[in-house]
């Protein structure tokens, strides 16, 4: 079932969410993340991909969806288990503030360890704008937004019609 995606300011997306022990358990979780998923993904052009937590739908579990390429993967425990030493400046956006944009540096290359909704292991090595979503998304996870890696916070936020390209 859709939900509504918490905004910015609700302190649950401020939390760190809990591992996933029992995948069962969480089965309606992820039904519901992928229907407001494919909700939003209707409403709007995502052009380099989108993803969204529990969090922000209002469980604090480690789970994430994301899709990218066409293809949607679900992530349970996800884990970046290695990421490059370069870093590229990269316009963000979150489902919880969709007004606003911002610069954030994040690492161009990443590796991933999950497991798939069936408990699988799966392990995902990103470049460029999946690695951004995939950084993006595992820090709702922790608990962190795009907008706390800014170096002057909310002052470097834009409006979307006003946002510097870099």
């Amino acid at each position: 079932m859709q939900k509504p995606v918490l905004k910015r300011g609700n302190p649950l997306l401020a939390q760190m969410c809990q591992p996933v022990t029992d995948i069962e358990k969480v089965r309606p979780i992820i039904l519901d993340m992928k229907d407001t998923l494919t909700h939003i993904a209707g409403l709007y052009e995502f052009k380099r991909g989108h993803g969204i937590a529990a969090s922000q739908i209002g469980h604090l579990v480690r789970i994430n969806i994301v899709q990218f390429n066409g293809i949607t993967q679900v992530l349970i425990n996800p884990t970046m288990t290695d990421f490059s030493s370069d870093q590229i400046p990269i316009r963000e956006g979150c489902l919880s503030f969709f007004d606003v944009r911002g610069n954030v540096s994040r690492y161009k290359a990443v590796t991933v360890t999950a497991l798939d909704e069936n408990g699988c292991p799966i392990t995902i090595k990103a470049t460029d704008n999946f690695a951004m979503l995939l950084q993006h998304e595992l820090d709702h996870l922790d608990g962190i937004l795009y907008v706390d890696r800014l170096p002057n916070g909310e002052k470097d936020l834009y409006p979307v019609e006003s946002m510097p390209i870099i």
